[in-house]
């Protein structure tokens, strides 16, 4: 498939539209099926060029810069000339393959496509950029960034403490199996002591990570390796992964409100940049990550489709709880559905802090009652036979 460029005429104003298709001949009759004053057709080549990759709050300025540039009167082409005196030189590489690709006649959305931008956030550009609302564009681009990054820093904040002390935990225990055991193993041998289940038990962990510990890793290194590999490559491999994750305790939830929080955001700020409730759907859809949430989302585009009222279309889904059924009823029955969907986002992101904050105040007694388990396992395992012994000495 080709990228061509389609200038038309609207309203005596000239607009431009991309139009994926085989050859001229079928872009030119796609075109016609839309019914607009066509002026010109151009294949767009395809670019190569790759974007540097900058941090998250680099790139959160950059849109911020942006729009306010945009919001003085400037066009994109000259904010971003604008914008190449202000940045460090691998910023400045990303901002000169901007310029190029407009120079090569891209319009704005495909400029954009490779740099760092979901499908919903491109599809609202190539959707406003006729309209002289881009400033906007690129404030709600830069919010929407900044609240993911606030939540993404908030998850690996929380989850920090836990994985570092689970990982302590079990390195410990390796350590110890593997330069401690060996050496009480070697009294029980040399004393032939008639050894307690528990003994047993550590000796043979020991045996088994002495002899199978390298192996162990390889495995789970190539394991991980393929698991990475076929997630990105196969559709529907990385569907059943995302279906299986939806499916673990704890785990689904976060999932699930973080999800419906992205959603809903994106939702509202396409509903408030004066989007039709369905276009701002299917656009909002196009950010959602995990592959299983996906489909239940496009099954909402169907029951709407079909006729069935909003509040009753979520609810269809069963990934939504009451609250928020009700305040979509309550949404659909005001007008007021771009004001209530940025409070179900509010409500989904508090959900999320509050599930993760309980989360933690369990699994940080969990894990101490882990480490109390291999601490006593340990003691027993390696006591229990020393006193036996020390029993037949005294005998």
């Amino acid at each position: 498939m080709k990228n061509y460029k389609l200038t038309y005429e609207e309203n005596g104003v000239k607009k431009h539209l991309n139009i994926k298709a085989k050859d001229k001949f079928n872009a030119q009759n796609k075109a016609l099926k839309m019914q607009i004053n066509i002026i010109n057709i151009q294949e767009i080549e395809n670019i190569t060029y790759k974007f540097n990759k900058i941090n998250e709050e680099k790139f959160i300025l950059f849109f911020k810069d942006l729009s306010l540039l945009c919001e003085v009167g400037l066009s994109v082409f000259q904010a971003l000339n604008e914008l190449l005196k202000s940045y460090d030189k691998k910023m400045q590489e990303n901002i000169k393959i901007l310029i190029a690709n407009l120079n090569n006649g891209l319009t704005l959305n495909l400029a954009f496509s490779s740099f760092n931008l979901d499908k919903s956030e491109l599809n609202l550009i190539q959707m406003v950029e006729n309209t002289g609302k881009l400033s906007e564009v690129f404030k709600q681009i830069a919010n929407l960034k900044e609240k993911n990054l606030k939540n993404k820093r908030f998850l690996k904040k929380a989850l920090q403490y836990p994985i570092f002390i689970l990982f302590s935990v079990i390195f410990a225990f390796i350590f110890l199996m593997l330069f401690v055991v060996d050496e009480f193993k070697m009294i029980f041998d040399e004393f032939g002591a008639n050894l307690p289940f528990i003994t047993k038990t550590m000796i043979f962990i020991y045996d088994f990570l002495n002899n199978y510990l390298i192996f162990m890793f390889l495995i789970f290194g190539v394991f991980s390796f393929m698991l990475i590999f076929f997630y990105k490559k196969s559709y529907y491999f990385s569907f059943m992964i995302d279906m299986f994750l939806i499916k673990i305790p704890f785990i689904n939830k976060i999932i699930i409100y973080n999800q419906n929080y992205h959603f809903f955001m994106v939702f509202s700020l396409l509903l408030k940049s004066g989007i039709s409730t369905m276009q701002a759907l299917n656009l909002a859809i196009l950010g959602i990550k995990n592959k299983f949430l996906f489909k239940k989302y496009e099954q909402i585009l169907s029951f709407l489709k079909q006729g069935l009222e909003f509040n009753k279309a979520f609810k269809r889904v069963n990934i939504f709880d009451n609250a928020t059924i009700s305040m979509l009823f309550v949404a659909s029955k005001s007008a007021k559905l771009e004001q209530i969907s940025e409070q179900i986002a509010k409500y989904y992101e508090n959900k999320q802090e509050q599930f993760i904050d309980r989360f933690l105040a369990l699994l940080e007694p969990f894990l101490t009652l882990i480490v109390a388990f291999l601490v006593l396992f340990l003691a027993l395992g390696i006591f229990l036979p020393m006193w036996e012994l020390s029993s037949i000495k005294s005998f």
